[in-house]
Parts: C-alpha cells; structure tokens; sequence
C-alpha cells in the first residue's frame, strides 16, 4: 500500500468514526441545540428582571419607570401582579411585564410640571466658566469642553468636595505653552435653598504659575438660583491690590433649556475690566450644551475722570457637558 492510499484509508476511517458518533449522539445534539437557543431567548429577561421593591403609590404621586430597551413611562403603579404591574398614565393604563422594567423612581410633586417629568438640573455645579457654591455628590462626575480646545475633568470626592482640573489643547501650540488647571471645591448646604463654597484654582502657563481664591454662594433651587462670589488672584511674588467680583445666575425656561449668565468685574487703580457671557442652555438628563455670547470690556482711566477710554471685544462661546 502507498503512502498516499494509507493517508485515504486514515481519514475515511476518520469521517466513519464521526459519522456514527453523530448518529449515535444526534438525538442528544439536537435537544441541546435547542436547549441553547431557548437560553439565549429566555436568559436576558431573567438576567434583567427587576429585583427591587415594587408598591402602588399614593394618589397624587408619581413614579418614573425605566424599561430595559431605556425609554421611560411616568405615572403611578396601581395593581401588582406577579408577573405584571398596572401603571396609569396621563394616557390611560396599560400593562407592563415585571421582567422589562429596569428601574422604578419615586418622584417629587415638584418635578412634574404640566403633566410632564422635568429631569434634575443636569449642570448645577457651574454657570459658564465659574463655579456655583453646588458640589457633586461622591462618586458622581462630568467631562466637559469649552471652546473646542479646553477641555477639563470633574469628580465628587465626598458630598462636600470636588475636583476640577483641565489642559487646553490648542492646535500648534508646544505642551509647555498649553494651559492646566486644576480646581479643589469645598462647600456645604446653609439651608435648603442656600450653599456656601470654597474655590481655590492653580492655573500654570508659560513656565508659570498663578493662583485664584474664591469664596461664593448661591440661592434658589437647582433650576433658578443667583450666584455671587468674591476672590483674589496672586502668584508667588505678588497678590492683587483689589478683589474680583463675581455674578451669575440660572433659569429654567422649560424641561429642557435654561437661560445663563455670569458676570466678573475685575477693578485696577489704571485699568478696570468686565468679562462675562450670557446664553442657553440646552439639558438632557446627562447631557447639557451651552451656546452664548461672551464679552470683554477694558476701561483705561487717566487722571481726568471725562477721558476715560473703554472697548468692548464679543465672541460667540460654545461647550458641552457630559455627566458620568
């Protein structure tokens, strides 16, 4: 026998061999075949059946369910089943199988607004550029990113202290020449409608470090608050003969776009300056967007207080926020 004839008699015996392997066992192949699509079918609604606590609310109030596919129902569970709830809605009620629900929320009187859901203020840590006295709860975070090319980084450390730090990444420019900073924030609740912060922020450009520290407050609920704030700027030679004063403030035109502006008056004894931006805001529940209008005014005073000479520079402003 040739060698190739031996290498034909070897895989036909091979092909024999498995042929009746799958004879014998096809019966057993089979039923675990579709033992397997029935998992595949069945395992996702188990893996992602709700766990939590499942109650009828009150009259009156409303809860928030979030489906596994992420669209969301508002309105009030009125029955439970043991595969199903009942959940009324503005529309009428319908039937929603336990398996599919995600999420359940609780929700305040004061978050339903005409009949609809307004979703938390998504940015209540920050105007445009400053800072509110708000702080992030622990654990929770965004990104963020002003003109294009500064972009930053925020984290709650605690309830009461969070991070800010950036760098500037503009086109052509060396790492040296770039712009970081880096913001520490403690604050705290006075009352229920008024918080009071800490800010301190450690900018480096240019082989060169300067500082600025703030104390600020902010009044009013997260949708509709007025911000203040007074700081002084200093390097490691020298600090600013006069204090920055800092205003803001936020409104929430509707459920998903709020009015912001803030303002800084910067005072010299030769030269004085105000910058500021006013502009929307347009929210998700993760995801905000600012479009505004921002300004610098220079005033230059001489000894005669008629010749004094001021200009004012615009530029249209744009950043995004992204909450994690």
């Amino acid at each position: 026998m040739t060698r190739n004839e031996k290498k034909t008699q070897t895989l036909n015996v091979q092909l024999m061999t498995e042929e009746r392997f799958y004879m014998r066992h096809s019966a057993k192949i089979l039923l675990l075949a579709i033992f397997s699509v029935f998992l595949i079918a069945v395992l996702p609604d188990i893996a992602l059946a709700y766990s939590g606590k499942l109650q009828i609310a009150p009259a009156g109030d409303k809860q928030l369910i979030t489906l596994n596919d992420g669209s969301t129902l508002v309105g009030r569970i009125t029955n439970i089943g043991e595969s199903e709830v009942r959940f009324e809605t503005e529309m009428g009620e319908m039937t929603i199988q336990i398996a599919k629900i995600k999420e359940i929320k609780e929700l305040p009187a004061s978050s339903i607004k005409g009949g609809k859901y307004w979703f938390p203020n998504p940015n209540r840590t920050r105007l445009f550029w400053g800072p509110t006295a708000r702080n992030l709860q622990k654990g929770d975070g965004y990104f963020f990113d002003l003109w294009i090319f500064f972009p930053g980084i925020a984290y709650g450390i605690t309830d009461n202290i969070m991070v800010t730090g950036g760098i500037s990444i503009v086109p052509g420019a060396d790492a040296e020449d770039q712009l970081y900073y880096l913001s520490p924030k403690i604050g705290f609740a006075a009352s229920d409608k008024l918080d009071v912060a800490f800010n301190f922020i450690l900018f480096h450009l240019w082989d060169e470090s300067f500082y600025f520290a703030m104390a600020n407050s902010t009044y009013g609920t997260d949708d509709n608050s007025l911000t203040g704030g007074l700081g002084i700027a200093f390097d490691e030679d020298d600090m600013a003969d006069n204090p920055v004063t800092a205003l803001g403030a936020e409104y929430r035109l509707g459920r998903r776009v709020a009015a912001v502006g803030e303002t800084w008056f910067i005072p010299g004894e030769t030269d004085s300056g105000v910058l500021g931006i006013v502009g929307l805001r347009l929210m998700g529940e993760q995801l905000t967007v600012d479009f505004g209008i921002g300004f610098a005014t220079e005033t230059d005073h001489s000894e005669n207080e008629f010749d004094d000479d001021s200009a004012t520079n615009w530029i249209p402003y744009v950043d995004f926020v992204w909450n994690f």
